[in-house]
């Protein structure tokens, strides 16, 4: 029971993390959302789990991985919270604890997502999927395909550029894991 109190404290300090409080369990969250059937919860019940004290069995579902972000839900919401934003601040909750549900590769894209941001101050498309194939192999022998007809047609570099001024982004991006630790 601690370390439910613990991660429910953690998630209502991320920015947007304690509007899941106001929610009134109306559904309306639930029946806007065009991802529902492959939740394991849908945003209403994730939400009374978390509320509940259940904010373990919340973080290994995979309802805010699947989460499309197209903010249907926040947009309909009687109380005005902002769904999404907690989806994210339950992401960012669910990396730093290292909790991924089974089965669910979102979490290594994520993370390969972050990794190659951090390291070039942009997006590489082959770095990210480089990335992503060490911490998921299985699914990128399946893409391969589609990478190399990507490949032929140019439509992937091969050679990753950083930023001008990478320097500069890597100290923004400490300063900001600094802050982060402060909280």
């Amino acid at each position: 029971m601690m370390e439910a109190k613990g991660l429910l404290k953690e998630l209502l300090e991320f920015p947007g993390g304690s509007q899941i409080l106001k929610c009134i369990q109306c559904g309306t969250c639930t029946g806007s959302c065009p991802m529902v059937d492959v939740m394991d919860y849908g945003p209403r019940k994730l939400f009374a789990l978390v509320k509940g004290g259940d904010v373990e069995l919340a973080l290994k579902s995979n309802t805010y991985w699947v989460c499309a972000s197209c903010y249907f839900c926040t947009v309909r919401c009687p109380r005005g919270i902002k769904i999404t934003d907690i989806m994210y601040a339950l992401k960012q909750l669910a990396v730093k604890r290292g909790y991924y549900p089974p089965k669910e590769k979102t979490p290594f894209l994520y993370l390969s997502f972050k990794e190659t941001v951090e390291e070039y101050g942009r997006l590489s498309e082959a770095k990210l999927m480089q990335k992503f194939g060490v911490k998921s192999p299985g699914t990128i022998f399946k893409q391969m395909g589609t990478g190399i007809k990507l490949l032929m047609k140019r439509r992937i570099e091969t050679k990753p550029e950083s930023l001008e001024n990478i320097d500069g982004f890597r100290r923004v991006i400490q300063k900001a894991k600094e802050l982060e630790r402060e909280l």
